[in-house]
């Protein structure tokens, strides 16, 4: 027969390799963070990594101190104008790019861009201002090696928008254009843009967006003015 002494022994070590298994890992002060575990989401490398504060993170857009505190303008001061705000500041001629500096004004600090999956990917990709800008030029180079021109110009064609205290969510139909004059745009799509308001403006919140293809066509309800 076995033991109370030794049943007792074998108690305690069950008990402490259910502990080790179940508790968290801490991590001594100043370690690196871990990377974190494989998902079906790439995000932009520029992003702070999980195990940052959030209150470093996420700092109040206005607070003292904040590199955009200043950047109060008729841009954030409606839903329509940040909406317009955002074309505006994409769309660019054959010399010339985005107007990175007015579309970072327009976002939250951790504001985030989500362009469609890539076909054959199981990942989506999850940019930030950063990485939005690198994707976004490598793209205008890639349309000027297969001779098209460098210029892009995207517009509004039709909105939902369905708002509640200070967030709002709108589906902005779009159509994209080598030049402004052009009768048929090259691509067209939805963004899904979410909007917050601080009491003082409209912020961007995130941009995902997904482009219309032959089995993916805009429904008659997002394309309505």
């Amino acid at each position: 027969m076995i033991s109370k002494a030794a049943l007792a022994t074998g108690g305690v070590l069950l008990a402490a390799a259910a502990s080790a298994q179940f508790s968290a890992p801490t991590r001594p002060p100043g370690a690196p963070v871990a990377p974190p575990p494989v998902h079906p989401v790439f995000v932009s490398p520029s992003i702070p990594p999980p195990g940052e504060p959030f209150e470093r993170r996420t700092p109040t857009p206005l607070a003292a101190g904040n590199p955009q505190a200043g950047a109060v303008g008729a841009d954030g001061s409606s839903v329509d104008r940040i909406i317009a705000a955002l074309y505006e500041s994409v769309s660019h001629g054959r010399e010339y790019e985005p107007n990175w500096k007015r579309m970072r004004s327009l976002f939250l600090p951790v504001g985030r861009l989500i362009p469609p999956k890539r076909p054959g990917t199981e990942a989506f990709t999850v940019l930030d201002l950063d990485g939005f800008q690198d994707f976004f030029t490598k793209g205008t180079e890639a349309a000027k090696q297969r001779g098209q021109s460098g210029a892009f110009f995207e517009n509004e064609v039709a909105r939902t928008l369905d708002c509640f205290g200070n967030v709002c969510q709108a589906f902005s139909t779009y159509a994209s254009r080598r030049a402004p004059s052009d009768p048929q745009p090259f691509a067209r799509g939805i963004n899904s843009i979410q909007l917050v308001n601080d009491g003082q403006r409209w912020w961007i919140a995130s941009v995902t967006w997904d482009t219309e293809r032959t089995d993916n066509s805009i429904p008659a309800r997002y394309d309505k003015k």
